[in-house]
């Protein structure tokens, strides 16, 4: 039997790890999780987990970019800013259910960095999908844009979004989602030719 490659131990080591961290976010606050923990979780040694990673902020961060990928975040800006009328194929397409879970994982927490992670996350993606540019807002629009974020974060990590995920569907067609929409949508800086929502 041929010997494994390099690669194939480090893919399966850091899928080991990957797994391992959502395993334990789920059953625990983020601020007990460990290096030792994650490695025992994981079923490997703590050299090969720091081969891979520093310390528990870079593999939040690896975990949390291994589910937000630009295909996934720009699929669902789509679906709850330009078309909720066709989130439910395109999300069991896409897998968002086991995303969504994992993103509210991050979202319930009380740790400042994985909310942190999800907060500039989403405002990213939020300002290069509706072309905002960070420079054209006055602080008044850089309140407005937190407000909307926090909520939203706050929107995703309750506890109704984990039992049934369609319920961010109804966010773009209630009045404080229509509202916050259309507040994004109005920023300065952006050509509204590019985006209609009505």
């Amino acid at each position: 039997m041929a010997r494994p490659r390099n690669a194939d131990i480090e893919d399966s080591a850091l899928y080991k790890i990957d797994a391992a961290f959502w395993r334990l976010l789920e059953s625990m606050d983020f601020s007990l999780i460990t290096m030792k923990l994650l490695a025992q979780e994981a079923g490997i040694n703590r050299n090969s987990l720091y081969y891979h990673f520093a310390n528990m902020q870079e593999v939040a961060a690896a975990a949390f970019n291994n589910v937000v990928c630009d295909e996934i975040s720009n699929l669902f800006i789509d679906s709850l800013l330009l078309l909720p009328e066709s989130i439910e194929g395109n999300w069991e397409q896409m897998q968002l259910p086991e995303r969504i879970r994992k993103i509210h994982l991050f979202a319930k927490s009380e740790s400042p960095l994985l909310r942190s992670l999800l907060k500039g996350s989403l405002t990213a993606r939020w300002f290069q999908k509706l072309h905002i540019r960070s420079e054209a807002l006055s602080p008044l629009d850089k309140m407005q844009i937190d407000y909307i974020v926090n909520g939203f974060i706050g929107l995703i990590g309750n506890e109704s979004i984990a039992q049934d995920y369609r319920l961010l569907a109804a966010f773009p067609k209630s009045p404080i989602g229509r509202a916050a929409i259309q507040t994004l949508l109005q920023l300065p800086g952006r050509q509204n030719s590019i985006v209609q929502y009505s």
